[in-house]
């Protein structure tokens, strides 16, 4: 069996206006429905998220955040080609000290995480590389998002701070929504 290395990325932005949003979604999420997951079977331990409504846009932190997140969005899928997205599922996760989301992988094309409430000692998601073997950390901060491919590897290791609050979201990209410029120039964005 040999591996052969491909060119692949994570994409590292941000929410410009996170500062304007942050409280607002903050309670918007306490407000809104809530679950949590405690899987001993595979180390899972998240004290509240609403993945079970993950495909319903009327939540009212979700008809906040959207709007906020497509401008961003939209510049890092560009940068790798395509034009546009299909947005299936979106929800969030809050993260008490000790709290954890032991490896997995998501359906579709492309994952997303943006770190809503992140304080300075919280864990990093960690994906990783089928390639090497090795385990990358993204260096982000609160405000800051990634993407990368949804079948990649990742974990939220133990969480070291008091509550860190992500919201994560799967979409795909059709042959439609491909941007051949960028093709033939052979120059995507970077």
């Amino acid at each position: 069996m040999k591996k052969i290395r491909f060119d692949d990325c994570i994409c590292h932005s941000n929410i410009s206006n996170h500062n304007d949003i942050k409280d607002e979604l903050l309670s918007l999420i306490a407000e809104g429905y809530s679950e949590t997951m405690d899987d001993l079977s595979s180390n899972d331990r998240i004290s509240k998220l609403d993945f079970g409504n993950s495909k319903d846009r009327t939540r009212p932190w979700v008809n906040k955040f959207l709007p906020n997140w497509d401008d961003s969005l939209r510049e890092c899928i560009q940068s790798m080609g395509y034009v546009g997205v299909d947005l299936y599922n979106c929800w969030f996760q809050q993260y008490k000290e000790g709290d954890t989301h032991g490896w997995h992988i998501h359906g579709g094309h492309f994952t997303g995480v943006y770190y809503l409430e992140f304080p300075s000692n919280s864990a990093r998601t960690e994906i990783y590389s089928p390639y090497s073997g090795s385990i990358e950390k993204v260096n982000i901060e609160e405000g800051d998002f990634i993407l990368f491919p949804a079948h990649w590897i990742h974990r939220a290791p133990s969480n070291t701070s008091d509550r860190k609050t992500i919201i994560s979201w799967n979409f795909n990209v059709t042959q439609e929504s491909i941007n051949f410029e960028t093709f033939v120039s052979g120059k995507p964005n970077t």
